[in-house]
């Protein structure tokens, strides 16, 4: 399994208790007419790319153990097309919150955090993750751009 300190990470926060769709939900005020996709996330592997691309830019209306669920399944589809769209609603949910995050893992957990942001960095740089906006998770990571 590529990434195992990352997949055990999104794993201690399974299932999520925002999902993708209820996070649509909630984006919408309650009304679920742009949440017809159902989905059933108990683990990270269960989530798909079609479902990331129908409820792309939700990530603002999780909580943060929902953002660490998923993590993993996020950097696994960016690895695969860098032209990901839910990638920077994702980032930029993450770096308002990093500080927070960071306070909830373990050190070995916010290795495993910072591994697979490093990685995404490494994958597509500026260029298609948007870190200009991303100030804080440059910090936690160790880049400047």
């Amino acid at each position: 399994m590529k990434y195992k300190e990352v997949y055990d990470l999104s794993s201690k926060f399974s299932p999520p208790k925002i999902d993708l769709r209820m996070a649509e939900i909630l984006d919408s005020y309650g009304d679920e007419s742009h949440a017809k996709l159902p989905i059933n996330h108990n683990r990270p592997e269960d989530v798909t790319r079609e479902e990331f691309d129908y409820y792309g830019w939700i990530y603002p209306f999780m909580e943060v153990e929902d953002i660490l669920f998923y993590f993993y399944p996020i950097l696994i589809e960016y690895e695969k097309d860098k032209k990901f769209d839910c990638i920077d609603s994702f980032m930029y949910t993450t770096d308002r919150a990093i500080s927070d995050i960071q306070k909830r893992l373990e050190p070995h957990e916010r290795e495993a955090l910072k591994l697979g942001l490093t990685r995404i960095w490494e994958i597509g740089g500026n260029d298609y993750a948007d870190w200009h906006q991303c100030p804080n998770l440059q910090r936690f990571i160790g880049i400047s751009v």
